[in-house]
């Protein structure tokens, strides 16, 4: 679940939410203004106790884990927006960590603060910018609709097909734009159809699930479907780990594809279509290829074709990611206004998430946690079952972002230590592909919450229509989380050690 909702969106959904029942601890809570206040406290708290529990471990390791407590509390409470404990994290790792000189933190070639801001500048928060210009730009000029729609036509024949349509193009443009976005994008497109059927049939909640599968399953596919991978990837190249583009594409596209045919197989035994005379009404879309969807079309060919083949030609896939930003800013297809627009907030987050790591690596406290963690002897497939199955647990019901940068920082210390069995490729990966899969609630991840709240719009009669429910998510995430996580044991056992050998 990344940090920003539409405003709409989110009351919608909290509405819905909160609907029929007893209101919970938290919303009484907050009813009375109490929440508000405990959640923000309980960060500083927990930090103070943390530091004062770790008697006996080194200082710099110390004040370094109350950062790192504080950082999880707020990312866990949601006590201030996630990119703000990010940076909140970052700037208390500076003052209390980087510029006093008797941290005991050693500080290599440069100024010791200046390797807790570095990160905001690493090559993997290129490599994001440049995904977000491209499926920004593709969006604004309508390229995205043209070809979802150009797709989803063949599928168009049967019920089954009609999903599988759906859900396949929908992880495809998923693997390289905002899994937001594409959900939004995806249901402008097939809203039209599912409101052809009445209020709460299988065939309409068939549809809409086929979209929140696809959006979150797709990012498993490249290293920039999503920002858990991201972090997976720049943790591992941090850590000496040789993997490309392609070598990401090769672990993630088939899990993409055996996740999606098993889970499309799953909708269409639940969600049966009561009738298999549908008429398809496609929403009217600009199909006229200017010059400027030519150059979208070129740019994105370009650059993927770049990204692909860089074990080849040797260029960094950040600096290829460069290629749609020069491009597009310097045509005026992309303006500033729309720049400024972009999921900054999202690179913050990753930023924050690796200074995080940065910080309990230089100070020794990753190597402090590893020793408390009673995974030492248990071998590769349990240790990687255990961070796997964890991280889907808690992706469940936070960020899943968070939940990554919290995780693999700590995955990557266990790796080094070779006391667990599984190498530190295998935790990442593992971290990174589990945390995709977590979709078993409407807030777990954006496209749940947009397919969620986006259901229950008025359909082509003007009546207000019901979507899906908390127990379809149940239902669908529980079969998704669980060969998801059965292939990313498997790939991470067997597949990755010899593609990153």
């Amino acid at each position: 679940m990344t940090p920003h909702q539409p405003t709409k969106t989110r009351q919608r959904l909290f509405r819905r939410l909160r609907s029929g029942g007893d209101p919970s601890i938290v919303e009484t809570l907050d009813r009375l203004g109490w929440w508000p206040t405990f959640s923000v406290l309980a960060g500083p708290v927990c930090a103070l106790v943390a530091y004062a529990l770790a008697d006996g471990v080194e200082e710099p390791a110390r004040v370094m884990l109350g950062i790192f407590t504080l950082t999880a509390v707020y990312w866990t409470l949601g006590s201030i927006p996630p990119f703000a404990t990010a940076i909140l994290s970052m700037a208390l790792m500076i003052f209390l960590l980087g510029i006093p000189a008797e941290s005991g933190v050693p500080s290599g070639s440069v100024e010791t603060w200046q390797q807790f801001i570095a990160p905001a500048a690493a090559p993997v928060i290129v490599l994001m910018l440049g995904g977000f210009v491209m499926g920004r730009t593709a969006h604004l000029l309508r390229v995205d609709a043209v070809l979802a729609r150009a797709f989803i036509r063949p599928f168009a024949k049967t019920p089954a097909r009609t999903v599988l349509g759906v859900m396949g193009v929908t992880a495809l443009f998923s693997m390289w734009m905002s899994n937001t976005a594409t959900a939004a994008m995806m249901l402008a497109i097939v809203a039209p159809i599912a409101g052809q059927f009445p209020s709460g049939a299988k065939a309409r909640r068939s549809l809409l699930l086929a979209i929140a599968v696809g959006a979150n399953v797709g990012g498993m596919g490249t290293p920039i479907g999503t920002p858990p991978n991201a972090i997976a990837f720049a943790a591992l190249q941090a850590a000496g780990v040789d993997i490309t583009f392609l070598d990401w594409l090769l672990i993630g596209v088939p899990g993409v594809v055996i996740t999606l045919l098993l889970a499309w197989g799953a909708i269409c035994w639940l969600y049966r279509w009561e009738t298999k005379d549908v008429e398809i009404v496609w929403p009217s879309i600009p199909e006229h290829a200017g010059w400027k969807q030519w150059v979208v079309v070129g740019t994105f060919t370009v650059t993927v074709g770049l990204w692909m083949s860089s074990a080849w030609t040797d260029l960094p896939i950040a600096a290829v990611a460069l290629i749609p930003l020069i491009v597009f800013t310097a045509t005026g297809l992309l303006t500033r206004k729309e720049f400024n627009s972009l999921e900054w907030d999202i690179l913050l987050l990753i930023a924050g998430g690796l200074a995080l790591g940065q910080g309990m690596t230089l100070t020794g406290l990753a190597d402090w946690m590893v020793e408390q963690l009673p995974l030492a002897g248990l071998g590769a497939m349990t240790t990687v079952f255990v961070l796997g199955a964890s991280t889907l647990l808690l992706s469940t019901f936070m960020s899943n972002t968070a939940v990554a940068n919290m995780l693999i920082a700590i995955g990557i210390g266990l790796a080094s230590t070779g006391e667990s069995g599984a190498s530190t490729s295998q935790i990442g990966v593992v971290i990174a592909l589990a945390a995709s899969l977590a979709m078993g609630l409407p807030v777990s991840t954006p496209p749940n919450a947009i397919v969620f709240a986006g259901g229950s719009e008025p359909d082509a009669e003007g009546k207000q229509s019901a979507g899906v429910g908390t127990s379809d998510f149940l239902r669908v995430g529980g079969i998704v989380g669980l060969i998801g996580l059965v292939y990313a044991l498997a790939v991470c056992v067997w597949v990755v050690p010899r593609v990153l050998a």
